[in-house]
């Protein structure tokens, strides 16, 4: 079993497996991982997420912290694509929320790949939306407000 932390993520629909392919440190080619979701799990993971935002951080506001964090860079799509990894499909995710600097430590798992994250409430929130904007809304049947 391989353990990676994450410092960066970077959700995109592939069209050839019609999954969203979760990027993990896409610049870091020793740390990085293509995890790859399908929309079965997308429509577990998304809920599951937005619980977590909901039921850890009370002073949550959807208006105020949409699109409101200076910490998100565009990524390099040249970079992207020349690391690209072997794809690992995501099968499960924990969530656990860190009292003591009020941030949620984010475990994904594959097969033999574990990938952790210790987040603060604006980036798992960008996170979330990040993946909601990736999604191919139409083709999936999935609406906009999702």
């Amino acid at each position: 079993m391989k353990y990676i932390e994450a410092n960066t993520f970077t959700p995109i629909y592939d069209n050839l497996e019609d999954r969203i392919r979760l990027v993990i440190n896409y610049q870091d080619i020793s740390n990085r991982v293509d995890l790859m979701i399908t929309r079965s799990f997308i429509l577990d993971l998304i809920p599951f997420l937005e619980e977590v935002v909901l039921s850890n951080y009370t002073d949550f506001d959807v208006d105020q912290e949409v699109g409101s964090n200076k910490n998100l860079s565009k990524t390099d799509s040249i970079d992207l694509d020349f690391y690209k990894t072997v794809e690992k499909l995501l099968m499960k995710v924990d969530a656990s929320f860190v009292k003591k600097n009020a941030h949620t430590l984010l475990t994904l798992y594959s097969k033999d790949i574990v990938v952790k994250a210790l987040l603060d409430k604006t980036i798992l929130i960008n996170l979330i939306n990040s993946i909601k904007s990736s999604l191919p809304n139409i083709k999936w049947g999935i609406s906009h407000d999702f």
